[in-house]
């Protein structure tokens, strides 16, 4: 069970960190070449975003809280701080900011301070929960190594060795 655990929240950091690598290269290219696109593609990307991190932040609270259940460790507690910082952003994205941004956008008044207070904030929170995942992602690794590692046989406790009995043999006897 440790070991699915480990595989599934390995895999659902993966998504959530790689995914929003890949929206912060791609939308930044995307206003670098083509800011016209960019400014219709780039707030439809952040939306379905929201959504997608929002599930993976759930599955990944969730699997380490498992983890963790069974397998009391420092590393794993830790592990869900960090998934929790970056899910408290990621909520803070998809519930409060986004959607006013979006209000702000809809009604033509991207190029107001106020739009302006909103990006900001939202890289706060963006950078925040990249560097919260960043972490995670040393801590998952770690986490997964110890959880599919074999016991290390230096480390386990052999049975101490017996001298062997010699029935024919009988003390003062130097040899046969």
């Amino acid at each position: 069970m440790r070991y699915g655990l480990a595989l599934l929240i390995g895999l659902t950091w993966a998504l959530w960190f790689g995914g929003l690598m890949a929206l912060f290269l791609l939308v930044s290219h995307l206003f670098a070449s083509d800011r016209p696109t960019a400014v219709l593609a780039a707030p439809r990307m952040f939306v379905a975003f929201a959504r997608y991190q929002i599930l993976l932040a759930a599955v990944a609270l969730v699997a380490t809280v498992a983890w963790r259940l069974t397998t009391p460790r420092a590393l794993l507690t830790a592990l869900f701080s960090l998934f929790a910082v970056a899910a408290v952003a990621t909520v803070l994205i998809a519930s409060v900011i986004t959607p006013k941004m979006e209000r702000l956008r809809l009604a033509g008044e991207s190029a107001t301070p106020e739009f302006r207070r909103l990006h900001g904030q939202s890289m706060i929170a963006y950078v925040a929960e990249a560097a919260a995942l960043l972490v995670a992602g040393f801590l998952v690794g770690i986490g997964i190594r110890s959880a599919t590692a074999l016991p290390d046989a230096a480390n386990a406790n052999p049975p101490a060795p017996t001298p062997p009995t010699d029935p024919a043999w009988a003390p003062g006897e130097t040899s046969r």
